[in-house]
């Protein structure tokens, strides 16, 4: 050895210092190498004597030893590298009485396998202290290795996925996941042919996802079922099964996953299933490295439960006997994103025409603005709300929604959608208003009309009275008892015409009636003819399309017709009544224009807003019943002054298709 100032390079500063486990036969070596390292910061010596086996008990980082060193300790050195899991180093020391190195080491024969690196005399500190850095920096590298591989192994274990570590196929190692999933112990399954784990119909499948993940790196998922495997012995028993041995060595050598697998005694018996049943999961095969693949199977049952219910959900609001919607209020638009198939059917449209679009776009110009504004504040405020609006069918019909709105929020708090339930309340709307109507009617016309009747009949009656007090004949005015009698008779009829009217849009409209395509012009003549040759004076001009125009059905237009026409002739003397038929797209359009003083704005309010008000009310129903039957069938009806006076109703009726014309 050459004495000489230790030196330091590339010390690990705040690291702590490597311990030399120091076994030299020679007092002399021994003593110098045990100054030299005690005199080094890096360096904390432990010497030992050769044959002291238990110096391998203790931690230490790199064996320094001599030529009997390492002949006296070589047994006990490769049973504390068997016992461990990092590296343990060694440097062995020759003198320079052995000679060469190489002829040294040649002598050591199997011994030497146990020597790590060499350095022979005379040696020089610096020297000394770069090869124990180079070892200890190999064992700090294979222990840093091995902390992460045991943290690799704690999560596997802690994985609630099912891992299992498979060598040629076979199992070499279940994660306690993947053992809770089967029914059994980890060891039961170690040495199992993972596809004997799977149906048979599926083993293919997985064979090629194993093949797959050890040439590619990965496999793509593959779904099938685990079959919960038990193991038993001829008793009944549970027991572990037997690794071959090729796969005890792997699973001794594997670096994925711990295999401590014990060595059993007897057979591997086929597989049981439990009668649980087996369990669905979703595998990826990866590759381990080494030969081993990692299979990773995930649970599916919850997945699929929560489909099930999600489906389940997705069924019921898909036949819900109310209108569902959603919408996206993250858009300015806050189009739909679903609707279910009660609300296609009230708004006559599909999937393609109502997902991405705005509801509102279902609204008319005759919507009442006000339930209209409240719904818009609701959803700017992100409340919740209910109104009724009047929406139109893709075929054109009318009908009452009754809306209610709930906010949608996300886990921010913030509202991402708006859930909508939607009733056709047509119906009841129109029973509304007509009861509105007739309470009108009843308060109003009916009350006028017997107050008449009632007023004559007392004037009648005091004219007897005043009689019989003076023992007078009574005296008659017989025209004056006749123009009483025809103001009785003229209220009476008024009354009957209303119980009339009510009865004729009941009874022909109101019920369910023969929709067959007819032509329009014809009915229009028809009732035109009636009515004119009954009005002595007045003239009634028709005026029809060439083209056919054909209506769903007699009646609707036929009580349109005889109402209008039979208004314009009563209010006016000698009137010129103007009716025209049109076709203008696919709406037939009757006009009905008189030069008459035109309808006194307190009546109009079928043809305007289609609501009776306390302060806007007419004398009668027929406007209404005009009103009614045109909604009914999916019409419009709209008034105008005419530009000579008079005026002007224009009501439009869908085109009912002539089935043999579309044939």
């Amino acid at each position: 050895m050459t004495d000489g100032p230790a030196t330091d390079p590339g010390a690990a500063g705040e690291a702590p210092p490597t311990t030399v486990l120091v076994v030299v036969d020679d007092d002399a070596d021994r003593g110098l190498l045990r100054e030299w390292l005690a005199e080094s910061d890096e360096f904390t010596p432990r010497v030992v004597d050769a044959g002291d086996l238990a110096a391998f008990e203790a931690d230490f980082d790199v064996c320094l030893f001599d030529v009997e060193g390492v002949r006296t300790v070589a047994d006990a050195l490769a049973a504390h590298r068997e016992s461990t899991v990092t590296y343990t180093p060694t440097l062995l020391y020759v003198p320079e009485r052995y000679g060469d190195a190489e002829a040294v080491l040649a002598r050591l024969g199997s011994t030497g396998d146990h020597v790590d690196d060499v350095i022979d005399a005379p040696v020089r500190r610096a020297n000394l202290a770069r090869r124990l850095r180079t070892l200890a920096r190999a064992r700090h590298f294979s222990t840093k290795l091995e902390h992460s591989r045991d943290r690799h192994r704690r999560l596997v274990r802690r994985l609630p996925d099912a891992v299992f570590v498979c060598s040629d196929g076979r199992v070499t190692y279940a994660n306690p996941a993947a053992a809770s999933l089967l029914g059994v112990e980890s060891e039961a399954v170690r040495g199992r042919e993972f596809v004997d784990l799977v149906p048979a119909v599926d083993r293919d499948s997985v064979g090629r996802a194993l093949e797959t993940a050890g040439a590619d790196g990965r496999s793509e998922p593959v779904e099938t079922v685990l079959q919960r495997t038990v193991v038993r012995n001829a008793d009944g028993g549970a027991e572990p099964a037997e690794p071959a041995a090729s796969d005890a060595a792997s699973a001794d050598a594997s670096d994925t996953a711990p295999t401590d697998a014990d060595s059993g005694e007897g057979s591997v018996s086929e597989p049981l299933i439990d009668p649980a049943g087996p369990v669905p999961v979703e595998m990826t095969a990866i590759d381990a490295g080494d030969g081993d693949v990692q299979v990773i199977a995930h649970d599916l049952r919850q997945r699929r439960e929560r489909q099930e219910r999600l489906a389940l959900y997705r069924r019921a609001m898909d036949e819900a006997t109310v209108g569902i919607t959603i919408a996206e209020h993250s858009s300015d638009e806050e189009g739909l994103i679903y609707a279910n198939e009660e609300f296609k059917r009230l708004s006559g449209l599909d999937d393609d025409e109502l997902i991405g679009h705005n509801p509102r776009m279902l609204q008319t110009d005759e919507t009442d603005p006000e339930p209209v504004a409240r719904l818009r504040r609701a959803i700017e405020l992100g409340e919740e709300t209910s109104v009724v609006l009047l929406n139109k069918r893709s075929d054109g019909r009318k009908w009452y929604n009754a809306l209610d709105i709930s906010p949608i929020r996300g886990p921010d708090g913030e509202v991402t959608h708006y859930l909508g339930f939607q009733r056709d309340v047509t119906e009841w709307m129109s029973h509304q208003q007509r009861l509105s109507v007739l309470d009108r009617v009843l308060r109003h016309n009916i009350r006028n009309r017997l107050n008449v009747v009632l007023g004559y009949a007392d004037r009648a009656e005091r004219s007897i009275a005043a009689a019989d007090r003076t023992d007078e004949p009574l005296a008659v005015d017989a025209e004056e008892l006749r123009a009483d009698i025809d103001r009785i008779r003229e209220a009476a009829t008024d009354i009957l015409e209303l119980s009339d009217s009510a009865r004729r849009f009941r009874e022909d409209v109101g019920a369910d009636g023969d929709d067959d395509p007819v032509d329009a012009a014809t009915i229009v003549v028809d009732v035109a003819s009636a009515l004119a040759a009954e009005a002595d004076g007045a003239d009634v001009l028709v005026s029809t399309p060439d083209d056919s125009a054909t209506v769903a059905g007699a009646t609707p237009l036929s009580l349109v017709v005889d109402e209008l026409l039979s208004n314009a002739l009563e209010h006016v003397d000698d009137p010129t009544v103007c009716l025209s038929l049109s076709i203008e797209g696919d709406e037939v359009v009757l006009r009905v224009a008189d030069d008459g003083p035109g309808i006194p704005p307190d009546s109009r309010a079928p043809l305007d807003s289609g609501a009776e008000t306390p302060t806007e009310h007419g004398q009668g129903v027929g406007l209404w019943l005009v009103r009614w039957t045109i909604d009914a069938v999916g019409g419009t009806v709209r008034y105008e002054d005419g530009a000579d006076g008079g005026a002007v109703v224009t009501a439009r009726f869908p085109i009912a298709e002539d089935e043999a014309t579309a044939g």
